[in-house]
Parts: C-alpha cells; structure tokens; sequence
C-alpha cells in the first residue's frame, strides 16, 4: 500500500476520534454558565488495553488509600505505583524553565558526566510485522500511535541518592522547597476559585478572548448553593471586594485583563496564547496572578480551588512549580476537582506522532491542549519533584485538603451514548466516556506530605464515584454536595472492612456439582453506596448518592478467598468529608461472591455474574472508632469508622 494512503487513512481514523470527542465535550471559555457549551478534554483513549490488563490498575481507582497506597489493604494488583502506562517525553516538552524558577542542584550533572546516555529520537515509523518497532502503542499504515518509549526514565528518582545522570529530580538532588507562612482552614477570608475545562477553539477565537477576566459562578459554584453555601459571587461591584467571594477566571486568549501589569503581561506571553508545548505553564501563571490580585484587592488571606477537567492540571501545575509563591507562602487551603486531569489524558497520547500533528491541523483540530494534557507531558514538568504520576508527594502540597470526584460511565451523552473507550479498547477500565477512572485522582500521598487532623493522623485525599459521563459530572449534586463538605467543612471520615470470615464460598463442591458455577475459591467483592441521609434529605430536601462503586461500574474491589478462611483485609471502602452537621451516614454494603467480573479476568459463568454473601444496609453513626458488622448463614464481615477532624 502506498504510505501517504495509509497515512492519509490514520488520520482519517484519529480525526474521527479527536472530533467525536471535541463534539462530544468541548468547552466554551468560562461564563457564567459554562455547562452551555461542551468541553474537548481529551483524556484517556486507548487503542489497545492497558499492558498487563487488569492488573494495571485494580485498586487504583478505589481510593487514595487503597491498594498501593495502603499497605496493610488486600494485595488485588501487583504494583500499582509502578505499573504505569507512560509513553515517551514530548520532544517540545523539554522546556527546562517550566519545572521550577529555581532550577535544581542536579542542573549541572550533566556537564560533569559527558557519557550519559541521551535518549535517542524516535521516528514514529513501525511495521506491523515487528512490534518492536512500535512497543507499547498501534502500527497502523506505518504509523507508531502512543508508543511506550523510555518508561523507566524517572525510575530512580525518589530512591534518595542523586546521581549524576539523574536531571531535575529535586526529591534526591535538591532543592527541597521552604514553606513560610500558615495555613488558615477556618478564616471568613478564603477566596475560592472555579477553573473550567479544555476548550478546543482556533487561534482565531482565543485571540479575541481576554486572559484573566473574571467570570461568574456557574458549575459546583452554583450548585453548592442548593447544600448552604452562600458566599457571593464576585463578578460585580458590589461583591468584588468580599473577602470570601466564589469566583471564576478565563485562561484562554490573547488579550491581557485591564488588571494585569506590564510585568505581569511579559511574564505570561512569554509563552504562545496559541498553547502548544508550554500552554500549561501560561494557563497557570494566568491563574495564579489572577488569584494572588484577587486575593490583595478583596483582603483575603488564603484561597481554595475547585476545578473540571483540564482546569485541575492547571491547579496541579499552579502548585507543584509554586506560581507566584502561592503553595510555599501556604496560602492554598483546599482542592476539589470534578473529573479532574490530575495525572494527564491518556488520549492525548495519539497525537505526539509529528504526521498525525500535522494532519490534524489540516482537519481544523487545535492540538495545543491535547498535547500539554499528554500524561508523559505531566509526568516530566507538571510533576516537578519527583515524578511519580498519581502521587502528591510534593511538600507544596503539604497540609492542603484534597477530594476527588470520580466518574464511571463510559457512554457519553453528547455522542450518541457510545462508549467510546470501551470500543476502542478499554481493558474493562473503569472510565467516564473521556477520561480513565484512574487517571482522576492521587493514588496515595506521603504521609509526611498528607493533611493531618487535629489528632495528628495523616489524612490523603480522598476519592467518590459518580455514575455518569465526563461532562455530567460537575452539574451532579453529587458534586456539589461533596464540593461544599471538601470546602466548607471540617471532618473526613474513612470506613473500612476490617476483615471478612466466609462460611460458605457459592461455588462448587466439585466438578460434578451442578448448584453453582464457579471453582473454589471464591471471588469476593465489596460493593458500597453512600448517601449524607437523614441530614441531607431532612436540611436541604435533596436525596444524592453521593459513592456508587459496584461491580457494573468496574471499581469495586475484589480478592480470592477460601472457603472456612477469615482474612484480615483493611480494606478502605468509603473515605470523604462530610458536613458537620450531619450525625451518621446512610450506607448499602454488600459483599459478594462473583462469578464474572472481567475487570479482574474473573469469567466463571457470565450469565448470573454474582451471589450475595453478607449486606449491611442502615446507618452508621459518625462516631470515632464505631464498629458494626454484617452476617448471615454465608460469612460475617466486620467494619471500622474513623472520624477525623482536621481543624
């Protein structure tokens, strides 16, 4: 075949994807509503299944403090800290001044050590007929699509020794930022701040759209307002100056704010309005002069994030490089995203291939956002000190309360309900039709980094599940009740299954047993549903399901266990702030014995896919150290409550 046909016929392929997706959730530049248009976040598409399967993420999106991030939970992955799906680093990436103003002590290692070894450049040529022309990603017509090139090049970094060949790796060479300052969780002067998402529009629209104007409070700002929040807005004269204003600011354009000073203005266009390889360092330097002139125009002393989307890695790069001094002088509180790019867009991926750039300019696709949202991207600037993708390691992060609101439904309602990962790949990964499940939050954190409550425990950020699309997610009370109690309240509670004894395991006895399906041992799974009920229903009116992690929705957990065997598990099924209001939680825990669950390759018999072992459903007192129990003829299992008050 001639290459320009197949060429012509990948880019015909990835223009169909880009633009289903734009369509399906591109995003108009913030406004008072900016659920009026969609947003192009182009997050996690996949051609092929995430290497290893299941086993590459298991647990990860359960919470920050499952799995990898607890040691003492159930082992139900291998490594989910180090099992990540990574490509090669953008070439157009490489811009040192974007890791930190500061440089690092290893800056000139390189000078001292001429033999080491460069990372050679890559074609994005393959034949099919070799994979190893092409590791890790799709040979299509000739074309490399999302190869995996150098994924163990950050793996050093973080062993504590730094060596000579290790470049910008701060957490083992230096330096370890110096916070002044402290924070402050409960003063009337906190500044909160909404971010929305990516928005694919040409350079010709971004150019007539002016960066850090201030914009009004729609998305989780509004809809916190149904859950008690009634902090004005500050998009007029008369709210401007409020030091505890709600408030939202445009990224995109060309235009600099009337506000913003000659200085300022240099600072930021420095980098291309346009985007391209370092649009991520001129979204946050946008967002940070805005918030730190915000702050010393209303009198505010500390601020709080809330983001969607692309917003939230604007918010994560905002903090790990420290613009304007914001997280080392501790001015930054608290972090609430929705659907949040925390640890990149697997999707942009496909379009680090230099042809398929080119092509998709052609096909009128403005690239910029899709590249600077690539996780290799994040991965080797946004994550300035030591590189570890979907941890929150940085002591920039240090004291600052995080939340997490994940989604699970892989069809997307602006296009046509298809689930568009799934077709085209998904491994069985829990996902939101744009966006990996994974992908969405902090895997698990330091604990000399975490947050602590006022007994000195360390307390990670925490992570819900929704089950809707990418673009539903932050209109979902769900998200704005979560949203309020992250922002505004002072209590995260964790409840784990501490451990489960199974009396009788549902599978058969042997092989000419025919009463049930599957093989010993068992396969159990623990599925939860959380609601903030009676305090929620009875004070606003408002029934949310605020946690849904089910086996339909591909995150609940899961462990093999024998029959007659109690296992000590640890296992974290619900973690999130709360109101404090509220007195006790309205939970559904069910635990069960699966027989089809492809996620974990568990494919016994598909046509009665469970059997419930135990259920526990009621309320839970929000009572430090309260334990309840579920039991019937099939096992007991047993669980803790912790209540942490963080200030």
């Amino acid at each position: 075949m001639n290459s320009s046909i197949g060429h012509k016929r990948v880019l015909s392929f990835l223009g169909s994807a880009a633009l289903a997706l734009t369509w399906a959730c591109s995003e108009t530049p913030s406004g008072e509503d900016s659920q009026a248009a969609p947003e192009a976040d182009t997050a996690a598409l996949k051609l092929a299944p995430v290497d290893g399967g299941a086993d590459s993420a298991t647990n990860a999106e359960l919470g920050s403090e499952t799995s990898a991030a607890d040691p003492t939970a159930v082992d139900v992955a291998a490594d989910t800290t180090t099992d990540l799906d990574v490509t090669p680093a953008i070439d157009a990436a490489a811009d040192a001044t974007s890791v930190t103003d500061a440089g690092t002590a290893s800056d000139s290692a390189d000078d001292a050590s001429p033999t080491c070894a460069k990372t050679p450049q890559y074609s994005y040529t393959c034949d099919a007929k070799k994979p190893g022309t092409c590791p890790g990603g799709a040979c299509l017509f000739g074309l490399c699509i999302g190869p995996k090139l150098d994924p163990t090049r950050w793996d050093h970094c973080g062993d504590g020794v730094c060596e000579p060949c290790e470049p910008n790796c701060p957490v083992d060479c230096g330096p370890t930022p110096v916070l002044t300052g402290s924070k402050q969780y409960t003063g009337a002067k906190t500044l909160t701040v909404w971010l929305h998402g990516f928005s694919n529009q040409g350079a010709d629209k971004l150019a007539k759209l002016t960066y850090g104007e201030v914009k009004g409070c729609g998305d989780v700002l509004q809809t916190m307002q149904n859950f008690g929040v009634q902090r004005p807005c500050g998009d007029l004269p008369a709210t401007q100056n409020d030091p505890n204003q709600l408030i939202s600011v445009e990224y995109y354009g060309s235009v600099p704010a009337p506000w913003l000073t000659k200085q300022d203005i240099a600072e930021v266009d420095q980098y291309p309005f346009s985007g391209g390889p370092t649009g991520l360092q001129r979204y946050a330097r946008i967002v940070a002069k805005f918030t730190k002139w915000r702050m010393a125009t209303a009198g505010a002393t500390h601020v709080q994030f809330a983001c969607h989307s692309m917003g939230c890695l604007i918010v994560r790069q905002l903090i790990e490089n420290d613009e304007e001094k914001l997280a080392s002088t501790q001015k930054i509180v608290r972090w609430s995203t929705a659907t949040g790019v925390v640890a990149g867009a697997k999707l942009s991926r496909l379009f680090n291939n230099p042809a398929v750039q080119q092509g998709a300019v052609q096909l009128g696709l403005e690239l910029s956002d899709f590249i600077l949202m690539n996780p290799d991207y994040v991965w080797d600037i946004t994550v300035a000190w030591d590189h570890k993708l979907h941890e929150a390691n940085n002591p920039l992060l240090q004291g600052i309360l995080i939340h997490h609101v994940g989604a699970t439904k892989p069809q997307i309602a602006q296009a046509f309900n298809i689930a568009l990962l799934d077709v085209l790949g998904g491994g069985n990964e829990p996902n939101d039709g744009i966006m990996y499940t994974e992908d969405m939050h902090f895997w698990q954190q330091d604990p000399k980094i975490a947050a602590k409550s006022t007994a000195g425990d360390p307390v990670p950020p925490s992570l819900t599940l929704v089950n809707v699309d990418h673009m539903t997610c932050p209109s979902t009370e769900a998200a704005g009740l979560l949203a309020t109690a992250a922002l505004f309240h002072s209590r995260k509670v964790q409840v784990r299954l501490t451990s489960f004894q199974l009396l009788d395991d549902h599978e058969k006895a042997n092989l000419l047993d025919s009463s049930e399906h599957g093989l010993p041992p068992a396969e159990v799974v623990v599925e939860a549903a959380v609601r903030y009920n009676p305090f929620v229903l009875t004070t606003f009116n408002k029934d949310v399901l605020v946690h849904d992690d089910r086996m339909a929705t591909r995150t609940a957990p899961l462990w093999s266990q024998a029959q007659g065997e109690t296992k000590v598990l640890n296992q974290l099924v619900f973690q999130a702030p709360v109101l404090d209001g509220m007195k006790e939680l309205a939970m559904a825990l069910t635990l069960v014995e699966s027989d089809y669950y492809p996620k974990f390759k568990v494919t016994e018999w598909a046509f009665d896919s469970s059997d419930e072992l135990v259920a526990f459903v009621g309320s839970v007192p929000l009572q430090d150290g309260h334990t309840f129990e579920a039991k019937s003829k099939y096992g007991v299992a047993k669980f803790l409550v912790r209540v942490h008050q963080m200030y």
